[in-house]
């Protein structure tokens, strides 16, 4: 019992701390939505000079340009071409408008710093792997935590000897916890990703987000997950009580 008090008592105030740091690290900083939108899509830094992308800081900030140049052309094209605005003629002529806006973008970094536009558009695909690390890792304790609850509201009803049957629970819920995992996590990935970018329109870079292109991957990491977390309340509650049904009651 003297456990079980000492993990609730933890639990509350660290869970807490983990998502409001997860939150603020995803909208802290400059951001490609913060970039003003103006009606001759034209791209403007405060000094021109040379990115050597031997160097990190360089390599950083050609990333953050690049997004920030598809991000603007995206919230250009929703202003001035998209269904909201007088001069929207059909999907067709918005992504034409919007890929002929990023281009002109594109460009405009080019001669601010003096590197292949070829570049810039590779640049734009990277990833931050220190972002989406944290957001995923976030969303592992949190849905471990869950996996937690969940067999011990499965170990409670039932005794050392229904080892059978506390399986058999045990993996039909894994499943069921796996499947809503899955797309809890694709949420909270899509939220963290609409926070670091500002943007309020992902379009087609939802694909982008590791967590969807990885959904089968997902599924199985819960899976394993929720069985882990398993394994350590069965542990858990040997160790606590002789008899394990009567663990947490």
């Amino acid at each position: 019992m003297a456990f079980r008090e000492r993990i609730e008592r933890l639990i509350t105030p660290k869970l807490l701390t983990l998502l409001l740091l997860t939150i603020i690290f995803a909208g802290c900083g400059a951001r490609p939505g913060d970039y003003p939108v103006s009606s001759k899509c034209e791209w403007t830094e405060q000094a021109k000079r040379s990115l050597n992308l031997a160097n990190s800081a360089d390599r950083t900030h050609l990333r953050y340009d690049a997004l920030t140049a598809e991000d603007v052309a995206i919230r250009w094209a929703d202003k001035y071409a998209g269904l909201g605005s007088n001069q929207f003629n059909g999907m067709a002529e918005y992504g034409k408008r919007r890929d002929e806006c990023m281009d002109t973008m594109f460009q405009g970094i080019t001669k601010y710093h003096g590197i292949d536009v070829a570049l810039v558009r590779e640049y734009r695909l990277k990833r931050d792997v220190v972002s989406d690390s944290a957001v995923i890792v976030g969303f592992a304790i949190l849905y471990a935590l869950v996996a937690y609850y969940l067999v011990t509201v499965i170990r409670r009803r039932f005794s050392s000897n229904e080892t059978i049957g506390f399986l058999i629970a045990t993996i039909a819920m894994s499943l069921v916890a796996s499947v809503i995992g899955v797309v809890a996590g694709d949420l909270w990935s899509l939220l963290m990703e609409n926070l670091r970018m500002n943007s309020g329109h992902l379009s087609y870079r939802v694909d982008r987000v590791p967590w969807r292109k990885h959904w089968g991957l997902m599924f199985l990491c819960c899976l394993g997950v929720f069985w882990l977390a398993a394994v350590v309340r069965s542990r858990v509650a040997i160790r606590e009580r002789p008899n394990p049904n009567l663990l947490g009651l």
